[in-house]
């Protein structure tokens, strides 16, 4: 089948036809955007006599990412939020650096943003909080021979430097 016999296959249908899938079209197109604006902004923190007491969830992103940005092993951490029958799921996304190790990772996150999540929001019903790496971010790989140098803090005072050290150093290209 080439393209003259699909083109002649096109032009064969009724217009009626392309004027249903247009409409078809349309209306799924209208429905995604009515589904994402509809899309709840809030969580139900909990519920009181008087009412519900609601958190938005761009605070509960940001305090999974303020969180995730006092782990030094996390970088450029993303966060998903379910709700699903009264509770609110969590999946946190992160980069994981060298030298992170997953499993206290998830250890310390969970038991960390269970913690705050029920204490500074209120959030009752809770649910499953997913921890998942995307990718890693690597650093520079340390040579165990290369010479390291002395850092500021292990110079006691200045007799500490030899001057011919410091001399052969900045001649070196």
């Amino acid at each position: 089948m080439n393209w003259e016999s699909i083109i002649d296959l096109i032009s064969k249908v009724d217009p009626m036809i392309w004027a249903v899938i247009a409409l078809v079209l349309f209306v799924l197109l209208l429905l995604s955007f009515l589904v994402r604006k509809l899309k709840p902004k809030s969580v139900v923190a909990y519920t009181t006599d008087s009412g519900r007491v609601l958190v938005s969830q761009s605070a509960i992103v940001e305090l999974v990412q303020t969180s995730c940005a006092q782990v030094e092993a996390i970088a450029k951490p993303s966060v998903k939020i379910r709700t699903q029958r009264n509770k609110t799921h969590l999946q946190i996304g992160f980069k994981l650096t060298s030298g992170g190790r997953m499993r206290e990772i998830e250890q310390l996150l969970k038991s960390h943003l269970t913690r705050t999540l029920t204490e500074n929001l209120g959030i009752e019903n809770l649910g499953t909080i997913e921890i998942k790496a995307t990718g890693f971010k690597g650093g520079k790989i340390q040579s165990p021979v290369a010479h390291k140098p002395k850092q500021l803090e292990e110079f006691t005072d200045m007799s500490d430097i030899n001057p011919d050290e410091v001399e052969e150093e900045e001649s070196k290209p």
